[in-house]
């Protein structure tokens, strides 16, 4: 028992201590601003990431609608992702909740200083 409880207390520690937060793209593999998205942003994302990002460690998961992970869908069933209107959907995500979202891509400096008014109060 005590075995049991030290390790959830190490699991809990290393968990919150590496402070991840993820960008979840939710996207349709149709949808024509996913694609420029994808083509524009993703090979050079961690590239053209501001410092202040990289000192978080945003992370980029890309997510197709229809073929959500497992987790996802729990989150999303339990209210802890809003409803998803559109594509594509970026949601800032902690591991737990959604903390913020952009809906739409136009290009990728807009992008950039959209994800910046987000993390500007950080």
């Amino acid at each position: 028992m005590i075995r049991i409880l030290i390790f959830t207390l190490a699991l809990l520690y290393t968990t919150s201590a590496s402070a991840i937060t993820k960008l979840l793209m939710y996207h349709n593999p149709l949808c024509g601003h996913c694609i420029s998205f994808i083509k524009e942003v993703v090979p050079t994302f961690y590239y053209d990431l501001p410092d202040k990002f990289m000192e978080d460690k945003l992370e980029l998961i890309i997510i197709e609608r229809n073929k959500e992970p497992f987790w996802f869908a729990m989150a999303y069933n339990e209210n802890r992702i809003k409803p998803l209107r559109g594509t594509p959907t970026f949601i800032v995500w902690n591991g737990r909740k959604e903390l913020a979202r952009l809906v739409g891509y136009t290009n990728k400096e807009s992008f950039y200083n959209r994800l910046n008014e987000i993390f500007k109060g950080d």
